[in-house]
């Protein structure tokens, strides 16, 4: 039965890598006859990225600006009167304000209590303590922080400025003030030519840049299908995600990276329509189509044609395999039987002897001992069909065996049993295949009271250790040594390996392993 399994096994063995290796060709003409397609997508994808770092680099720069300009206007504060601050303050706001951009130059010089003293926020304009510009100024003299955008009349400001310290505890505080709606439209005006859009916005979701005039100072996470674990890893330039845009209202192209510099920390995301690639790839993809389902289907019928022909000779193959599992089940059961003829009176002999002595001297173990044998030599003279047994009913089996031959060697035998399994499943070994390990030792060893004889089987969740301490006999007592080619016949009849015998460091061992079925 095992035989016909594996040959069984073998067919669909064969089957499945038929199979298999139909399937990887036809994946492979796949990726050949897409390749094009994806030739053309990945080049746009290049475009893409190139473009995008190209947008990057812009809009970093003009963010710069800003950051120059207010270094340039420290420098003037710091190496200009103050009497005369006033009016280099005044030919900036004219003339030095990145076309418009840079609304307002301006500065507060205040004592220690924070109360201004003097102060220039423009011509003809009154300074008002009241407002949200000096408000906010005030509250943290020193510097503003990152990302400082204030909302005033329903238009957003950015607020950047620095201070430097006076004789007399006093400070002198200047800054810039940009109106955002005026840098959007200069923003937008720079890059006119490459199909995309960005927007900019920090990492709570304020946006301050955005194609969409409406959107600045709102929140798009709230707006966009655009949410804030979004921004946690930077897009691969190469492999970018295609989403949904809720602008265009269609599938686009989508960069994330993050957006920095001396006064501003956020994200930048850029889009890029992705139907150009579509249109372009359209006509290939419908060709290379066509010949993928003409190749297929040729394959297929080279394959169906192919396995035809060889189920005939896989039909007589099993025929053959039949016939050789009945000769090697038959050649098993031989040996068994040339076992159990050479076990089974031996056997009998020595324990009626045994047993022969126990009557007079110890009546009630020699009750004890005769029904003892009873159950162990109905065991040995029932052998199961299949030639293996639940490894429990072999261990059961072997304690009884072992407590037999305990009446002849009450000191000379040394045995112990180990079971450390994990768990108790079914798993079998070969019929009396841990007798015949056990009556090898005593039939090939020396045990006596000066050298006892010490024999051990532990189990494990793979196999059964026979050992036992090697001290053969001066006369090596002649053997053919049925046990071990039975077991190695029944290992083999069930496809099992690990069966072994040897000899280390003193010790004969032999491994049985566990047949799970």
């Amino acid at each position: 039965m095992a035989q016909k399994n594996s040959i069984s096994i073998s067919r669909k063995t064969f089957m499945a890598i038929g199979i298999a290796m139909l399937l990887i060709t036809i994946g492979a003409i796949y990726v050949l006859s897409s390749s094009i397609n994806k030739s053309n997508e990945d080049t746009y994808k290049y475009i893409t990225s190139k473009n995008f770092y190209q947008k990057l680099r812009s809009l970093e720069q003009e963010f710069a600006k800003i950051d120059n300009h207010l270094y340039s206007l420290e420098y003037i504060t710091k190496n200009t009167p103050l009497d005369q601050l006033s009016i280099k303050y005044e030919v900036l706001n004219d003339m030095y304000n990145l076309d418009g951009v840079v609304s307002l130059n301006w500065y507060f010089k205040v004592n220690a209590n924070n109360e201004i003293l003097e102060t220039y926020i423009g011509k003809d304009k009154q300074h008002d303590t009241e407002n949200i510009f000096t408000k906010t100024v005030l509250a943290n003299p020193l510097h503003s922080k990152k990302n400082t955008f204030i909302e005033h009349n329903g238009f957003q400001y950015w607020l950047m400025y620095h201070s430097i310290s006076l004789p007399n505890n006093e400070r002198l505080i200047y800054g810039i003030v940009v109106d955002m709606a005026l840098y959007h439209k200069y923003l937008t005006n720079i890059d006119v030519t490459t199909p995309n859009y960005a927007y900019i916005f920090t990492k709570d979701g304020l946006c301050i840049y955005h194609p969409e005039n409406s959107l600045m100072g709102k929140n798009v996470f709230e707006l966009s299908n655009f949410s804030a674990k979004d921004t946690i890893n930077t897009t691969d330039a190469s492999n970018p995600p295609v989403v949904n845009s809720e602008y265009l209202n269609l599938e686009v192209f989508r960069f994330i990276s993050p957006f920095k510099s001396e006064n501003f920390s956020g994200y930048i995301t850029v889009n890029f329509p992705k139907f150009n690639v579509d249109d372009n790839i359209k006509p290939i993809r419908r060709n290379t189509i066509l010949i993928f389902i003409t190749t297929v289907t040729l394959l297929v019928s080279l394959f169906y044609i192919f396995n035809i022909a060889n189920k005939k000779a896989y039909l007589e193959k099993e025929l053959l395999a039949v016939e050789n599992e009945k000769i090697i089940k038959e050649k098993a059961l031989i040996q068994l039987q040339q076992l159990k003829n050479q076990i089974n009176p031996h056997f009998l002999f020595n324990s009626l002897n045994s047993l022969y002595m126990l009557i007079d001297l110890e009546p009630n173990t020699a009750q004890k001992f005769t029904l003892n044998l009873s159950k162990t030599y109905r065991y040995l003279i029932t052998p199961p069909e299949e030639n293996i047994v639940n490894i429990d009913n072999e261990v059961e089996f072997i304690n009884k065996y072992i407590a037999l031959q305990k009446t002849r060697f009450t000191q000379e035998l040394h045995f112990e049993l180990n079971d450390n399994r994990s768990e108790k499943s079914v798993t079998k070994i070969p019929f009396l295949g841990l007798q015949i390990c056990v009556e090898n030792a005593l039939k090939h060893n020396i045990a006596t009271i000066e050298h006892p004889l010490s024999i051990s089987i532990d189990i494990t969740d793979e196999n059964v250790i026979i050992s036992n301490n090697y001290q053969p006999k001066k006369s090596e007592i002649e053997s053919e040594h049925f046990g071990v080619k039975y077991l190695e016949s029944i290992y083999n009849y069930y496809n099992t390996i690990g069966f072994m015998t040897f000899c280390d460091e003193g010790k004969y061992i032999c491994i049985l392993p566990l047949i799970k079925c």
